[in-house]
């Protein structure tokens, strides 16, 4: 089923063209693993396409004869949130309600399969009542927690409690058993107190906000960063602090942001994103709700907050953020009260603050 219309696509290309990215929204720098914090990209499978599967899946053939017209589609629209909270107590998933509260076990993993072609990331076609299947490493070996159809447009949501432990590991797979492909489903599970750092994408980590808008009309297309952007959320996930990606971008761009993100190197953390498109007082609430939960909810120590927007300045106030650790950059940098990256490069600011600060705990 093709989930946007030509008329839709154009009318939200627009939208995105003239409103800043979503508003509210250099050189590798691989960090390492360990403690509260991230590291690199690594997982068992390498999705979206593994190869051959480590396990066997009960099916591997599609059950409707268009998902072969589906499968030919060169670009990959696949989206798998992710969880975070605290272990054995209140976790959130990315993709849940602005309106919930955290919630307790079991635990939501949901998540899209779909293609498109290169040259829009605005329409796509979901796989049409296809078998999903969700597995996890448990040890040396493979274990398959759930299996399910999706819906019609590809859509697919597991509850899940079977997780060795009672909670469940760093990554887990949707492998959609039509043609093997996988998607990521991380899991962040922090005690109260973990330091983290809680930073935008749009124009804070990309060198503008229209770097999605291109990435969006051409799948080849690889946003640019900020200087030293992937290089500083390096160094602050070696220093053991957890990265919280906190866009505005709406789920249906997950997979280009995902790609993006293990393209550029960097470290691994949830990624936030909206349930609909979202710009000024609704960026805001959004980002505020969201930051609130990190703080409030899990007990999480906001270390440092990176924005661009008026709506990341308000949004990160709103929370209790102090302004001497909202850094913002781009045009608005230094706006009421925040500290100024300037000149949309972060070298500076790495050496002379982020290697200034402590481990974290």
């Amino acid at each position: 089923m093709r989930l946007i219309t030509a008329k839709r696509a154009l009318s939200l290309l627009a939208i995105l063209a003239a409103v800043p990215a979503c508003r509210g929204g250099g050189t590798d720098d691989s960090g390492g693993s360990g403690g509260s914090g991230g590291g690199g990209n690594v997982s068992g499978l390498q999705c979206p396409n593994p190869g051959t599967l480590p396990f066997s899946t009960e099916s591997s053939s599609f059950e409707n004869a268009d998902s072969a017209d589906t499968e030919s589609l060169e670009r990959v629209k696949d989206s798998a949130s992710d969880i975070l909270g605290n272990p054995g107590g209140k976790y959130a998933y990315t993709t849940m309600p602005v309106e919930d509260a955290p919630l307790d076990a079991p635990y939501v993993f949901e998540g899209q399969k779909a293609r498109t072609v290169v040259t829009t990331g605005l329409s796509f076609t979901g796989f049409s009542e296809e078998y999903v299947s969700f597995w996890v490493e448990d040890g040396s070996s493979w274990k398959n927690l759930g299996r399910q159809k999706t819906d019609t447009d590809g859509n697919y949501s597991f509850s899940l409690s079977d997780f060795v432990g009672g909670q469940p590991p760093r990554i887990g797979y949707a492998i959609l058993e039509g043609d093997g492909s996988c998607t990521a489903h991380y899991s962040f599970l922090l005690e109260r107190g973990a330091n983290v750092i809680v930073t935008d994408i749009d124009g804070t980590l990309t060198s503008s906000d229209e770097e999605l808008t291109k990435q969006i009309g051409d799948g080849n297309y690889d946003p640019q960063e900020n200087q030293s952007a992937s290089v500083m959320m390096n160094r602050w996930a070696k220093k053991g602090y957890q990265v919280v990606y906190l866009t505005a971008r709406p789920h249906f761009f997950r997979a280009e942001t995902r790609a993006w993100m293990i393209e550029h190197g960097f470290p691994e953390g949830p990624m936030i994103t909206a349930n609909q498109l979202v710009f000024g007082d609704s960026a805001r609430t959004y980002k505020r709700t969201w930051v609130n939960r990190i703080a409030d909810s899990f007990g999480w120590t906001v270390t440092a907050a990176y924005g661009n927007a008026g709506s990341d300045i308000d949004a990160y106030e709103d929370a209790g953020i102090p302004k001497d650790i909202t850094f913002i950059i781009g045009e608005n940098a230094g706006q009421s009260g925040t500290v100024a990256i300037q000149g949309n490069d972060y070298t500076a600011h790495i050496t002379e603050f982020v290697d200034a600060q402590p481990d974290a705990n």
